[in-house]
């Protein structure tokens, strides 16, 4: 009787399929990643701006005086780094995104 040694072409190609699958399983998961931790970040983001519009229209507007960003007849835009918004002084951070408030509306919309 002859010893047998190492394995025949039909077993590594089996472990070589299965192998493939699994890297193509977790390839698809990491893949969506990026997208769904970018996705998470504007949702923050925009939560955020938000509190800062409604401290600006809290503070500013019933208190102050000042025109309400759902009055104005012209878009807000709240851009990164933007200092000349309203309400920028309730903002803690800049933004990493572009936002819009919509004219004579109450809605905030991101935009890339």
């Amino acid at each position: 009787m002859r010893q047998q040694r190492g394995f025949t072409l039909i077993e590594l190609l089996i472990v070589l399929a299965i192998l493939g699958i699994l890297v193509g399983i977790v390839a698809m998961s990491v893949g969506n990643l990026n997208a769904t931790a970018k996705t998470r970040g504007m949702e923050s983001e925009t939560q955020v701006v938000q509190t800062a519009i409604d401290t600006y229209n809290t503070q500013d507007v019933t208190v102050g005086g000042a025109t309400a960003l759902s009055a104005r007849a012209v878009a807000a835009v709240i851009a990164p780094a933007d200092a000349d918004a309203p309400f920028a002084k309730y903002l803690k951070t800049t933004t990493k995104y572009k936002y819009v408030w919509a004219a004579g509306g109450d809605t905030l919309v991101v935009s890339e």
